[in-house]
């Protein structure tokens, strides 16, 4: 059985980033976690025309696929809410589930995104899910996706960033974009609280599904 890990931009340095994060997972599951990216979309995924570029792309590929379960990798959930209606095999935004995995840690959570306006799209869907009253706070790094996904590049950002979610009240972080997973293992380490990398909650509660047998005959 497969999991079809899709990043839905043009970007093989995320989904290699991706697939790294992914190795504890990939190891323990018997399942086949398979990363991939859509070539023919843009390179970042930033702005409210990218999300609008790449859903009917998510769609096509969820239509077409053969996959058991589905992780549509960017914090944006693009085409998430269509994709669903297409299949009846367990399907995962990464955003959705970061979100649901950070109550099950702590009261109040706190996303480290890109920029302004991942910000105001992640408010839509945290009101849309009910949850405002626990969030902390969503600081920017001011950083395209492509400058996020170099480790070295944005480790200070990304620390500094944290910790200032950490004094707004958050006492868990979720990384606000695929490509930042590689920031967890240092940033938890440093800031003592549990970090989610939403690709690894998506991926976790895709394994959970198709071990449950979630979603199967509808």
């Amino acid at each position: 059985m497969k999991i079809a890990v899709l990043n839905p931009n043009s970007s093989k340095a995320v989904t290699q980033s991706m697939e790294r994060c992914l190795e504890p997972l990939i190891g323990r599951t018997k399942y086949q976690i398979i990363c991939s990216e859509l070539p023919a979309a843009p390179i970042g995924i930033e702005d409210d025309n990218d999300v609008a570029t790449v859903s009917p792309m998510v769609e096509a590929f969820v239509k077409a696929s053969d996959a058991d379960a589905f992780v549509i990798s960017c914090f944006s959930d693009p085409g998430v809410a269509a994709a669903r209606s297409l299949t009846d095999k367990p399907l995962f935004g990464i955003a959705e589930s970061a979100y649901c995995t950070s109550l099950l840690y702590g009261r109040r959570f706190g996303v480290i995104s890109l920029g302004a306006s991942s910000i105001a799209r992640h408010r839509v869907q945290i009101e849309r899910h009910g949850l405002l009253g626990r969030l902390a706070g969503d600081r920017s790094i001011d950083m395209t996706v492509a400058e996020a996904n170099d480790v070295d590049n944005a480790r200070d950002v990304v620390q500094r960033v944290g910790a200032e979610l950490r004094a707004d009240g958050a006492d868990v972080l979720i990384l606000g974009c695929a490509g930042m997973g590689e920031q967890r293992p240092a940033l938890q380490k440093l800031l003592g609280t549990i970090v989610i990398d939403p690709v690894q909650a998506a991926v976790s509660a895709a394994i959970n599904a198709l071990d449950l047998g979630y979603n199967q005959g509808k």
